[in-house]
């Protein structure tokens, strides 16, 4: 028996209790895509300060997460190997249908020897959104017991996210014979993954609500609301600065995260003669270089002798708590259904007013607006009438903002959670005792998956041909996708050009095909064009950092690397 495993009578016995409590450390492996100091947002930050909790408690912690590194950051984390592919990078994995393959294999192959050299007890699933959705579902199918703590919606949308799911989803609808092993890796015919035996944890009531109305009514599932390291807050709540009043937004800088409502809220305000005071709006987050300069323009126009937007990109921890000590208000604007957003809970410890939009998890923070109040998102107006009331009616909200301190250091300290969250381990392992621990894949024989590849396009190629100008834009955006990356260029570029210029009025449909067409222009060395797609789409979409990448690789005049294998391919076919 490996040294921290709970000898077979102790799981024989826990198994039947309903509140396990393990007597010995266990073996966790966390399964993310992101994993600090290299990481995006508050479920990365959370998914670490649970690891080092359960650290302190004497558990064994190992991580694999994603190849994504921040420029510049160095890598102090112990026990964490950073192996898998991800959507979302530099680097990015390769575009064709055997690039795809491949980094499947390979992420299969990873996570079984992961498995094989941790030997965990539980495997504890965090963020996989930008990850393979099919290593997910070869996890839930390995007969490991698996514990998914939820804090975003990216188990429900996953498969259509996936580029692989995407074109094995395509190959199914062609009726395209797909060999076994392959079959296997591409989990063909599926949507979203089979839980089964696996334990979910949702962070927020009003996540597991929105997993309900996707269908996700997973019999061994509960609520657990996250929390946050309270030590930072604990002082005696600080005195409101002086004017002007001091309005934060604290997030990664994105269109769906409202930063620019907040700007017109704030423009509004200022213009407001019952507004008392001058206005500071602080945007701290970071972004794409494209999203950011977009706004560097909206805040500079912004400016004026009552309201100053001031972006500060991103800053470390201590110094965005500083950042709440240097406020009035708080607003978190976000258009997403958020899991349990950290920003609110940060806010309320440090006693300041908060205003969120009802999208998700912020109805939990805010009990419903008990703690501050919650207006629709994209809404800039009500926005704007919402933080007129706070700089009229001050002392009222800053009474409201006492209150909801002292409830956040009782209700979100992360030790408490920790403490709940090993429990939740516990029970995932004694729930499945003695289980084999299964390889959770397969090697695809090269020859195979070359004939997948070509029965793909074929049929791929028949169904761009019968598909008239008034098709279905998501059918025709699919099967154009399918068509480039397995090397049909010419026809795939043929069909989302149609895309492109009969649904113009389809945005969604028309921002994909520029993003699909500017790459095949990148493929055929056209570098002109490509920067002319890129830079519309990134108009569309400033946010979107894979275009931002291959704009800069464009304008360099140098093909991307995850588009090299295509781009022979394309070449050997034209030969």
């Amino acid at each position: 028996m490996a040294s921290g495993a709970a000898p077979a009578a102790v799981r024989r016995r826990t198994r039947c209790r309903l509140r396990p409590v393990w007597s010995r450390p266990i073996r966790i492996l966390i399964l993310s895509n992101l994993f600090p100091p290299h990481h995006l947002g508050g479920y990365e930050l959370r998914c670490q300060a649970v690891a080092d909790g359960l650290r302190r408690r004497g558990h064994q912690v190992d991580v694999l997460t994603g190849r994504y590194r921040t420029p510049g950051v160095a890598e102090p984390a112990a026990n964490v190997t950073r192996a898998l592919h991800l959507t979302y990078g530099p680097p990015y994995p390769p575009e064709d249908v055997a690039g795809l393959l491949r980094c499947e294999t390979e992420d299969r192959r990873t996570l079984t020897e992961t498995l094989a050299r941790v030997q965990p007890d539980v495997v504890d699933v965090w963020g996989m959104e930008f990850a393979s959705q099919s290593l997910v579902e070869a996890l839930l199918d390995s007969g490991v017991p698996v514990h998914l703590t939820l804090e975003d919606v990216w188990l429900a949308d996953g498969y259509a996210r996936d580029p692989l799911c995407q074109l094995t989803q395509v190959a199914r609808d062609l009726v395209v014979d797909v060999p076994t092993t392959l079959r296997s890796i591409c989990c063909l015919g599926r949507t979203r993954p089979h839980l089964r035996h696996s334990r979910v944890c949702f962070v927020s009531r009003a996540l597991r609500d929105y997993y309900r109305r996707a269908g996700f009514d997973h019999r061994d599932s509960h609520v657990r609301m996250a929390g946050i390291d309270l030590a930072a807050f604990r002082d005696a709540c600080p005195a409101p600065p002086p004017p002007p009043f001091v309005i934060l937004s604290v997030g990664q800088l994105t269109a769906s995260r409202g930063q620019s409502d907040v700007i017109r809220a704030a423009v509004r305000l200022a213009a407001d003669e019952r507004c008392p005071w001058p206005i500071v709006l602080r945007i701290v987050g970071g972004g794409s270089d494209t999203y950011l300069a977009e706004m560097k323009e909206i805040a500079s126009a912004a400016n004026s002798e009552r309201l100053r937007v001031e972006l500060t990109g991103t800053l470390p921890p201590e110094r965005v708590i500083d950042c709440y000590a240097g406020a009035h208000l708080c607003v978190h604007a976000s258009r997403l259904p958020e899991g349990l957003p950290r920003v609110l809970m940060e806010a309320m410890a440090a006693g300041i007013p908060v205003i969120a939009t009802n999208t998700g998890g912020q109805r939990d923070i805010l009990a419903d607006g008990r703690w501050g109040p919650l207006i629709p998102p994209s809404e800039p107006e009500i926005l704007a009438r919402t933080l007129r009331a706070a700089t009229t009616r001050w002392d009222d909200w800053r009474a409201r903002a006492r209150a909801a301190r002292r409830h956040a250091l009782q209700a979100f300290d992360i030790e408490a959670y920790v403490d709940g969250h090993a429990e939740d381990l516990a029970q995932a392992v004694a729930s499945q005792p003695g289980i084999r621990m299964a390889s959770p894949g397969c090697e695809p024989d090269p020859h195979q998956t070359g004939l997948f590849v070509a029965a793909l396009a074929a049929a791929a190629e028949i169904r761009a041909q019968s598909l008239a100008v008034t098709a279905d834009p998501e059918a025709a955006w699919q099967i154009g996708v399918a068509l480039k990356r397995s090397g049909q260029v010419e026809s795939g570029a043929r069909l989302l050009a149609g895309l492109l210029t009969t649904h113009r009025a389809d945005s969604i449909h028309v921002r994909r095909a520029t993003f699909h067409l500017a790459e095949i222009a990148l493929v055929r060395n056209d570098w002109a064009r490509a920067r002319e797609l890129l830079r519309e789409c990134l108009l569309a979409a400033p946010d979107h950092t894979k275009a931002a990448h291959d704009l800069r690789c464009a304008e360099k005049r140098r093909l991307p690397e995850h588009l090299a294998d295509l781009a022979a391919a394309m070449h050997v076919r034209q030969r």
